[in-house]
């Protein structure tokens, strides 16, 4: 099955962590949408990932398309709180044109692929993410090489320190681990 990753899932090692199986199919684009970063995190108060739509057709945002194996979808609908402030949503993607796409470019139409979105409840417009967090969604985005302009605009959004510095430095250190 597909998944459509917008956030920290863009991030190959990430999911990799979660599930060794994943394929990477390539980029692709969501028409319509808008990234925010107001959905409350399950295990602490930060903002993280969500896309909403909106009424002007040519604001988009871009992700990264998994193959998920069916058997250890469960692995990522726990990690994802699905049911627990974030529900699933199956969307029409577009693949992005480039030397590295060619597995995805076979679906020029676009192709559904589910992600998963904050329920109505779980948006806090004040959130801002914690550093360490909004690195990973950086990170997955310059490792799939997404467009300069979008990686600027997810560079400009506010972030925070975690207030929890043992959970700072564990996620700095697995970060640092992945990069090096």
């Amino acid at each position: 099955m597909k998944y459509f990753a917008y956030g920290e899932m863009m991030f190959s090692a990430k999911l990799h962590h979660l599930i060794p199986s994943a394929t990477c199919l390539g980029v692709a684009k969501l028409m319509g949408y808008k990234l925010y970063f107001h959905n409350h995190g399950h295990e602490d108060a930060s903002g993280k990932c969500n896309i909403v739509p909106v009424k002007d057709p040519n604001c988009e945002i871009y992700g990264v398309v998994y193959e998920i194996d069916t058997r250890y979808r469960y692995l990522l609908d726990k990690d994802q709180s699905l049911g627990c402030g974030n529900q699933e949503i199956t969307l029409k993607v577009f693949p992005v044109a480039s030397p590295e796409n060619h597995e995805l470019m076979r679906y020029e139409n676009g192709l559904f692929a589910f992600t998963y979105i904050a329920h109505k409840d779980n948006i806090f417009e004040d959130l801002v993410p914690f550093n360490w967090y909004k690195e990973l969604v950086l990170s997955g985005a310059r490792e799939h090489h997404l467009p300069a302009e979008y990686i600027h605009q997810l560079e400009q959004y506010a972030e925070t320190h975690d207030p929890n510095p043992q959970r700072a430095n564990r996620q700095k250190r697995y970060l640092e681990s992945i990069l090096l």
